[in-house]
C-alpha cells in the first residue's frame, strides 16, 4: 500500500478543493500518480472528482465544456505530455472563445532517464516530449500558462490555475506539470485556505441611468442577441425586461444558444432588417459583431453593448460601433436595467400590438416554407426542421454542428426553454464531445447533436460513440448528409461565378467518399438508420429516440439537398 503522498495526491486535492465533478481525460503514462490518488479516493471512499478516460483528447477537452456549458461549474483535464497537447489544442481552442473555464494539465518528462533510481519512460525519445517545453505550443490559446516544476508549488499552482479560469474575461488555464514533481513526495497544508468563489462583476450605476433614460424615450428600441441564453439567469432577465418595455428580440442567424422562447410574441426572428432603417436603440447582448461587415451600423440608432467582457481578445477584428458598454454581469445588468427605465404605457402597448403581428406573420411564413417542403427529395432541411419539432419532446437539447445549414435551422427549429441550444464555437470536430458533456449534465433530457457528414468526419467519432456507450451517455445524432463539403462548393461559387468549375461542374474540396454511419453507429452497439424518404422522417427520428431511451446511442443519417 502507498505509504506517502504524492504529487497525484496533490493534482487531486487541489481539484477537490475548487470543486471540480469530473476529470476528463486521454491519458498518457506518466499520469500513474493521479491514478494511484484516484484509486485510494476509492479506497478510503473519500469524496472527491470522478475521472473519465476517453480515446481523444479533444473529446476530453469538448466533454469538459459541455459540461461545463451547461451546470456553470468548472472542470479539469489531464492530457498526455506535449503530443496529447497538441491534439487537444482545438477543443481548447473552442473553450477559448466560448469563455469556458476549466484547468488542463499536461505532464512532461524533464530529467531524460537521468535521475537517479527514477525512470519517467523515454517519452523524449519518441519527440512527445516539445523543447524548450509546452505553454508556448497554447500561450495564444488560453487565458493563463505556467510551469509546476516543484511538488511543494503544485497544489497552490492549481488552485491558482482554476481561480484564474474562473474570473473575468473566463476562460481555459494551462498547467505543465513534470513527471518528476509528480513523483516527489507531497504534504498536504496543515490550513488549506477555502477557495473562495469568482466574484460577479456588476455595471458600474451610471452606465445603467445612461441606457434606462435611453430605452425610457425609445420608441423603436431592438434587442439582438447571440449568446444571452447562455446562462438561464440571464435568459430569464432578458424575457423580463423585453415584456416589461415590449422590445422586439432579434437572434443572429448564427446564434449561440437558446436566448429567448421561440413562441413568445416578442421572438422575431434571425434578421434585423425589418428594424435596421427605424431603431433608435439597438441593445446588444453578449454578440461577437452584431452586424457584417463589423464596421456597419444602424443608421438612427444609439449602440449600447451588454457583455461581461464586450472587448473579445479571442476576435481578430471586431467593431461594435458601440455608443455604451455596460461591463457586468449580464443577468444583473439586464434587472437593473429593467428597474431604472420608465414605462411610456402607451408606447409600449403600441409596440406589443404590432410586435405581436409580426410574430404571427413569421409563424405563418414559417409553416407555409415547412409544408411546402415536406415532399422534396433529397429531404429539405427545412422539412427535418418541422419533423423534429414534431417528433422531439420540448426540452430537447440540440447541439448545432452543421455549416451549410445553420441559418435554416436557427428559422425553423423551435425551441422555447432555456439551455435548448449550444452552438460548437472555434472550428468543427467538437460537436460530439460537447454533446456527451451536456448529457453528463443532463441525464434526463433528451440530447440531439444536429451535424453535418463533413463535420462528423472532422470529430473524433469513434471515441465519442465508445464514450456514450461506456458512460452510459445515449445521445441522438443527427446527420444532415449532403454527401459533400457544400460550404467549400459554395464559396468556390461565390468566388467564381462564372468560372470554369461552374460551367463544368468539375469541384475540388468538395468530395466526401464517407464510410456508412449506420455501421459506424452499430460497431459500438449503437442504432443506425439511413432516410431518404421524407415522409419516413419522423418515425425514424422516433425509433432513435426509442433507441436512446434503451440506453443506445442513435445515428440518424438524412440524405437532405
Amino acid at each position: 500500500m502507498k505509504k506517502q503522498f504524492d504529487g497525484g495526491e496533490a493534482i487531486v486535492d487541489a481539484f477537490r478543493k475548487l470543486g471540480v465533478e469530473y476529470i476528463l481525460s486521454s491519458p498518457g503514462t506518466e499520469w500513474a500518480p493521479v491514478w494511484e490518488a484516484m484509486a485510494d479516493q476509492i479506497h478510503r471512499k473519500k469524496e472527491g472528482p470522478k475521472l473519465l478516460d476517453v480515446w481523444h483528447e479533444t473529446l476530453a477537452v469538448d466533454m469538459a465544456a459541455g459540461y461545463t456549458l451547461a451546470t456553470g461549474k468548472m472542470q479539469a483535464v489531464l492530457l498526455h505530455a506535449g503530443a496529447g497537447l497538441l491534439q487537444g489544442a482545438m477543443g481548447i481552442h473552442g473553450a477559448f472563445v466560448t469563455g469556458v473555464p476549466m484547468v488542463v494539465i499536461s505532464g512532461e518528462s524533464m530529467t531524460y532517464g537521468e535521475q537517479p533510481e527514477f525512470d519517467p519512460g523515454a517519452q523524449w525519445i519518441g519527440n512527445l516530449s516539445i523543447p524548450g517545453g509546452t505553454t508556448h505550443l497554447v500561450n495564444a490559446l488560453v487565458k493563463y500558462t505556467s510551469v509546476a516544476g516543484s511538488v511543494h508549488t503544485l497544489y497552490e499552482s492549481i488552485i491558482r490555475a482554476g481561480e484564474l479560469a474562473q474570473r473575468q474575461p473566463t476562460g481555459p488555464t494551462y498547467l505543465s506539470v513534470s513527471t518528476e514533481t509528480l513523483m516527489d513526495g507531497w504534504t498536504p497544508p496543515a490550513n488549506p485556505r477555502k477557495v473562495p468563489a469568482a466574484p460577479r462583476m456588476l455595471t458600474a450605476p451610471e452606465d445603467i441611468e445612461k441606457l434606462a433614460a435611453a430605452l425610457s424615450k425609445a420608441k423603436h428600441p431592438v434587442v439582438l442577441t447571440e449568446g444571452a441564453g447562455q446562462e438561464v439567469e440571464t435568459y430569464e432577465a432578458l424575457i423580463a425586461l423585453c415584456e416589461k418595455f415590449a422590445v422586439p428580440v432579434v437572434e443572429k442567424a448564427g446564434a449561440l444558444f437558446a436566448n429567448f422562447p421561440k413562441d413568445h410574441p416578442l421572438y422575431q426572428g434571425t434578421d434585423i432588417k425589418p428594424f435596421w432603417n427605424d431603431m433608435d436603440l439597438a441593445i446588444v447582448v453578449r454578440a461577437r459583431v452584431p452586424w457584417y461587415p463589423p464596421s456597419n451600423r444602424p443608421p438612427k440608432a444609439a449602440i449600447a453593448m451588454l457583455d461581461e467582457a464586450p472587448h473579445n481578445s479571442a476576435m481578430a477584428y471586431q467593431s461594435h460601433q458601440a455608443d455604451m458598454y455596460l461591463e457586468g454581469n449580464g443577468a444583473q445588468t439586464l434587472r437593473d436595467l429593467a428597474n431604472a427605465a420608465t414605462v411610456d404605457k402607451a408606447a409600449v402597448e403600441s409596440r406589443r400590438k404590432e410586435l405581436a403581428a409580426a410574430h404571427a406573420a413569421l409563424v405563418e411564413k414559417n409553416s407555409a416554407a415547412q409544408a411546402a417542403a415536406r415532399k422534396k427529395t433529397p429531404i429539405d432541411p427545412v422539412w427535418l426542421c418541422a419533423s423534429l419539432n414534431a417528433a422531439l419532446p420540448d426540452d430537447a437539447i440540440y447541439i448545432d454542428e452543421v455549416t451549410t445549414h445553420t441559418a435554416v435551422l436557427r428559422q425553423h427549429l423551435v425551441w422555447n426553454k432555456p439551455q435548448s441550444l449550444f452552438t460548437r464555437q472555434g472550428g468543427l470536430g467538437q460537436g460530439l464531445g460537447l454533446s456527451l458533456g451536456i448529457k453528463l449534465a443532463n441525464p434526463k433530457r433528451q440530447v440531439v447533436t444536429l451535424i453535418g457528414d463533413g463535420a462528423f468526419l472532422y470529430n473524433p467519432a469513434l471515441g465519442s460513440l465508445g464514450a456514450a456507450r461506456d458512460y452510459n451517455l445515449p445521445i441522438m445524432v443527427v446527420i444532415l448528409n449532403n454527401k459533400k463539403y457544400a460550404a467549400m462548393q459554395g464559396m468556390h461559387q461565390k468566388m467564381y461565378p462564372d468560372g470554369i468549375a461552374a460551367e463544368t461542374d468539375v469541384y475540388h474540396g468538395t468530395h466526401i467518399n464517407a464510410p456508412d454511419f449506420v455501421k459506424v453507429a452499430e460497431s459500438v452497439g449503437g442504432y443506425g438508420e439511413q432516410v431518404t424518404d421524407p415522409e419516413k422522417l419522423q418515425d425514424a427520428l422516433k425509433r432513435g429516440l426509442q433507441a436512446n431511451q434503451s440506453g443506445k446511442t442513435a445515428i440518424i443519417d438524412v440524405i437532405v439537398t
